[in-house]
């Protein structure tokens, strides 16, 4: 995803709304572009959404990004 190399807070809240997509895919690359941008927005974003992923790979995405 192109907005994790860019890594800059403008792009939290697309990267946020990524992580409700349907297809599991664009969830986790969002995960990890939200970990590279590592703004507390950001986090706060990660966190809000770990509890509820039910997909293993985006989980492990969402963990990885928050340093888990």
């Amino acid at each position: 995803m192109g907005l994790g190399n860019w890594g800059v807070p403008e792009a939290v809240r697309v990267l946020t709304l990524a992580l409700s997509d349907p297809e599991p895919v664009v969830r986790a690359h969002a995960a990890w572009a939200l970990g590279r941008v590592g703004s507390p927005e950001a986090r706060a974003a990660l966190v809000s959404k770990a509890a509820a992923e039910s997909d293993a790979v985006v989980g492990s995405e969402l963990a990885a990004a928050l340093g888990s």
